[in-house]
């Protein structure tokens, strides 16, 4: 049985980060934006009863626990971040500025995992399959385990996952898709809202591990709803200077490990290759190593 409560009064609500209020006001007394604060009418709230549960409650010490071990990318550097690897039914944000190398970073991922023999379908919103292809020709990236879509309609992208059956599904921009039924154009607070909360359930229903793409604000924030870095497992930082080929991943938040731990890559035409000793990158008029030296910081000056 289901019971309407509420009138669904008009508010107001601010397009980045979901805040609302009560009247209009020029800037967000939440996240200081000016200009995104405009009419919205929320749905009435309903109270639902109790239904079945998907899975009977189990004692704590009888869980599975084989089922919940992270399995390694292929790339030391990121897997060292996310604490091991990816953990079935885990939602990994993966936040950067726009040509960062997100794309190149996620791809190589997905064609580790097709070269351990685990099918990775690839979605993107962005650019087409053939765009895909190419940089994936460039940096060595081809294989037939590793599957391409171009949608923006979640409706379709859980189709393709019922055709793939994939170990790994990549989502290149969670910005760009829509949900049939929700108001709001791709992008906006309640169009992120849903296509996030749809792929988690994906996710946890199938034991699939989900990485979602996302941009990020001028002040370095991923844009979006707030709760969008609340829902997720793992958020990532991808960082690096358009100027240098050196970029950094960064653990934000990571429900399976510590979130502390630095990622480092080198950026490349060739694609994107891990760093284990990147204090090389700064070391300047050194050859090799010398007996009785040691390597430090200093300030300059």
């Amino acid at each position: 049985m289901v019971r309407s409560a509420g009138n669904g009064r008009a508010t107001h609500r601010c397009g980045d980060c979901g805040h609302e209020v009560a009247k209009w006001v020029g800037r967000c007394p939440e996240c200081h934006t000016w200009g995104t604060v405009t009419a919205h009418r929320p749905r009435p709230v309903t109270a639902v009863a109790a239904g079945a549960p998907s899975a009977p409650a189990r004692p704590i010490s009888q869980v599975d626990l084989h089922a919940a071990r992270a399995t390694a990318t292929g790339v030391s550097e990121l897997d060292r971040v996310l604490g091991g690897g990816l953990v079935p039914g885990a939602v990994v944000l993966l936040a950067g500025e726009p040509g960062v190398g997100k794309s190149t970073l996620l791809l190589e991922v997905a064609h580790r995992c097709a070269l351990a023999g685990r099918r990775a379908l690839y979605v993107t919103g962005e650019e087409s399959t053939g765009q895909v292809r190419l940089r994936a020709q460039r940096t060595g990236a081809l294989h037939d385990e590793l599957f391409l879509a171009a949608e923006s309609d979640l409706t379709a992208v859980l189709g393709h996952l019922d055709a793939v059956d994939p170990g790994l599904l990549i989502v290149d921009s969670v910005q760009t898709m829509s949900c049939a039924g929700v108001e709001g154009s791709p992008g906006g607070v309640s169009q992120v809202r849903a296509v996030t909360s749809a792929l988690i359930s994906t996710a946890k229903q199938r034991g699939l591990p989900v990485v979602l793409v996302g941009h990020v604000t001028k002040d370095g924030t991923v844009a979006g709803p707030r709760v969008l870095e609340h829902l997720v497992d793992v958020v990532l930082q991808f960082e690096g200077d358009r100027h240098s080929t050196l970029r950094m991943v960064r653990g934000i938040k990571n429900r399976f490990g510590a979130a502390d731990e630095v990622g480092c890559f080198e950026l490349t035409d060739d694609g994107i290759t891990g760093l284990p000793d990147p204090s090389g990158l700064f070391l300047t008029h050194r050859d090799g190593a010398v007996p009785g030296t040691a390597v430090t910081v200093v300030v300059e000056g």
